[in-house]
């Protein structure tokens, strides 16, 4: 009898700690997209401040952008895709499109008139992220348009934001501090800021209902830097990306050797058939440029530890 109850107790730990459970699979709505990146280059900022540039991060949003512009094709399901840029070049042609906070919160209010309860709205942010809060850094535009980084938003008030939105909805954060904005919830608890393996049975186990989440988050770390490289360092010319969304490209389809989305065969994060929030996490994390946790004998003085919402419950993405 004691072997039995061992048993059970056994098998249930392995289902608890092993087994992924999806949301159920939606109808294959509409794809909303706003894919962001700044550089805050050539926006008034002095020479002092120039160490704060970036270089990867437009790189970022503009691959991301076409990625999931053909993952569209791939799926047959009908995309509704902006790119939101600043960078050293001129505001672009649509004012509507230069991401500053007041055109964020007007894109994002905007879909919650457009998308229906089976909709996935994609938000990704490559920039700056405060240190301690995570908080984002926009910009905005002086009287003769010319760029500067002025502008921030709490990631807790992007989230109420994107909350408000009908439908499946995922937040992918490519900035410093970005792990701050993953908290935990009455049905999920965050095991990385919080690894204490009571808390994790407590919230499993709780007689309180369990809540469904429809919002989900993909970040580049805990509550540490994130990082950047050349990642053709032989090449012509420098090409900079985040260490997470090179990874996280990757495993989306994005042939970074060709420069364009890969069509021949299945992205290397699907599983199943499916591209999840959770298989695009644990693809990044194996495979992300620098280690996700301190190693006394790596190259690398930096680590980066990915980041994404808690819970048992996985969301599909896109299915393939």
């Amino acid at each position: 009898m004691k072997k039995i109850l061992i048993l059970l107790t056994l098998t249930s730990l392995f289902f608890i700690t092993s087994c992924e459970l999806f949301m159920e699979e939606p109808k294959q709505g509409d794809v909303y997209y706003i894919n962001v990146g700044l550089d805050y280059k050539n926006n008034g900022i002095s020479k002092e401040a120039e160490k704060d540039n970036l270089d990867g991060t437009v790189n970022d949003a503009k691959e991301l952008h076409k990625t999931f512009k053909a993952l569209m094709l791939e799926t047959s399901r009908t995309g509704h895709g902006l790119l939101m840029v600043q960078d050293e070049k001129n505001i672009p042609a649509d004012p509507l499109s230069y991401p500053s906070k007041d055109n964020i919160l007007t894109q994002l209010s905007s879909l919650k008139g457009k998308a229906k309860e089976n909709d996935l709205t994609i938000f990704t942010y490559s920039g700056h992220g405060v240190e301690g809060t995570g908080t984002l850094v926009f910009a905005t535009a002086t009287e003769d348009q010319a760029p500067i980084p002025s502008d921030y938003m709490d990631v807790s008030d992007l989230l109420s934001l994107m909350a408000q939105i009908p439908g499946k909805k995922l937040v992918i954060l490519d900035s410093c501090f970005s792990g701050m904005a993953v908290e935990g919830s009455p049905s999920s608890t965050n095991t990385v800021l919080n690894n204490s393996i009571s808390k994790f049975f407590e919230t499993y186990h709780s007689s309180g209902k369990y809540e469904k989440p429809d919002l989900y988050v993909l970040s580049a770390s805990a509550h540490t830097d994130s990082y950047e490289k050349d990642f053709d360092p032989l090449g012509d010319k420098p090409h900079y990306h985040g260490i997470f969304t090179y990874a996280l490209l990757e495993g989306l389809g994005w042939n970074h050797a060709n420069n364009s989305p890969d069509n021949a065969g299945s992205p290397p994060a699907a599983t199943g058939g499916n591209i999840t929030v959770d298989s695009l996490f644990k693809y990044v994390k194996k495979n992300q440029a620098i280690p996700s946790r301190m190693k006394l004998l790596s190259n690398w003085t930096h680590y980066q530890h990915p980041l994404t919402t808690g819970g048992p419950l996985d969301l599909i993405l896109f299915n393939l």
